[in-house]
């Protein structure tokens, strides 16, 4: 009986620091905003907003393997109406903890 009180509560233990371990700001999933910001300026300087009212860049972020993070971006470039899409991007970028850039890949799509 002993014995099965000792691994339960080292069991709770264990599931608390667990739990700690998630909340602390180096497990997070979510890129920094700063790497979110780098990614998006290499994207606009490669995009075409001629003819354009309104961007939109549309970011999904995720842990890298390595440092860092991986973003898909996706850019809805609308004209002057500000309702009509008249360009969209598609972009993947990976980028470090130092905020460089290690991969990027924007295409065009559709129009």
């Amino acid at each position: 009986m002993k014995n099965a009180k000792t691994v339960a509560a080292f069991t709770l233990i264990g599931l608390f620091a667990a739990n700690v371990a998630m909340a602390l700001p180096g497990f997070d999933e979510e890129a920094p905003q700063s790497s979110v910001d780098t990614c998006v300026a290499a994207v606009d300087a490669q995009a075409d907003y001629n003819e354009s009212a309104k961007v939109l860049h549309n970011v999904e972020t995720s842990k890298r393997r390595v440092s860092g993070h991986i973003m898909s971006i996706q850019t809805l470039v609308y004209g002057q109406d500000g309702h009509t899409l008249i360009r969209e991007y598609k972009t993947n970028c990976a980028i470090n903890d130092d905020d460089e850039i290690k991969r990027f890949r924007i295409r065009q799509r559709g129009a």
